[in-house]
């Protein structure tokens, strides 16, 4: 009787190994994407919600969430004849941007994760110039999302991302007050490379941040009609995950008003990230199908 039972429990903990190798997650941190992809036809599911009012106004706003809000809703789906292969669509209220591409994960391997991501954004407002640039614009990013696992629970990623136009292309750069004149408009797409942090606490909660670096040439700018010296910030989220049966919920204080790449890495929407002390809440939902 042990005899037959040992090889069956060997085989059904063998087939447990290989589910969860082969389970799917929705390839979203915060803002930033991850290498992780849907297996087979699998669907996934993302809602986000990002609160426009700071919480530094205290309790008379309930932090900033009596203020207005950005939603936005994605789907993310395998395509089983080509392994790791994944296509996506995102729609959120900012400007109306649909987004729309592929993602494969070209590897993943036992501490090297890495994928890589095409897509088309498209802001569906009618084109505007306004002080802060210009919306209703289209465009493209191509990214290479990369995670290092230091251990099973401590999770660096890199994601090298290039933006083929931003709110402030074909446009000159402001300065602050005193400053020499920019002479010639900024031209051309952006490069950043958004770097994220992921620690699991237990089996369920982890904490999650990430960061939006300045690109280098909105050091010295200044966003449009800002007169009091500031220039565009770096960005940032920080907060905690909550992992259960095929759902994720994150919640996360960030100064980064946007979820799409060209709005948190770009460096310039909107008029760049607020300073660090004009964060406000957001939150994700992600359902695995």
């Amino acid at each position: 009787m042990t005899r037959k039972i040992l090889p069956l429990m060997t085989c059904a903990l063998l087939a447990g190994g290989v589910l969860h190798a082969d389970s799917s997650d929705y390839p979203l941190v915060i803002n930033l994407p991850s290498a992780e992809r849907m297996q087979y036809w699998d669907i996934g599911v993302a809602f986000t919600h990002r609160f426009i009012q700071p919480v530094k106004d205290h309790g008379k706003d309930v932090y900033g969430l009596d203020g207005y809000a950005y939603a936005g809703l994605g789907i993310t789906f395998g395509i089983k004849p080509v392994p790791g292969l994944n296509a996506f669509i995102y729609r959120t209220a900012d400007n109306k941007t649909f987004s729309l591409g592929l993602q494969e994960q070209v590897m993943n391997g036992e501490r090297v994760r890495m994928a890589v991501r095409m897509e088309r954004f498209d802001e569906v407002v009618k084109e505007t110039i306004t002080p802060f640039g210009k919306v209703g614009i289209v465009g493209g990013v191509l990214q290479v999302p990369t995670e290092i696992f230091v251990t099973d629970d401590i999770i660096f990623s890199v994601v090298p991302t290039y933006i083929t136009r931003t709110t402030t292309t074909d446009t000159i750069l402001a300065v602050p007050p005193g400053a020499s004149p920019n002479a010639s408009p900024n031209s051309g797409g952006v490069f950043n490379v958004g770097l994220g942090f992921r620690a699991n606490i237990t089996e369920k909660f982890s904490f999650v941040s990430e960061y939006y670096p300045r690109p280098s040439k909105f050091a010295k700018a200044a966003p449009g009609g800002i007169i009091d010296g500031a220039t565009y910030q770096n960005g940032f989220a920080a907060g905690v995950s909550y992992k259960t049966f095929k759902h994720r919920f994150s919640v996360f204080g960030t100064n980064a008003s946007g979820t799409t790449d060209n709005q948190v890495l770009s460096g310039d929407y909107g008029g760049g990230p607020r300073p660090s002390s004009q964060w406000s809440i957001g939150f994700n939902v992600a359902r695995v199908f």
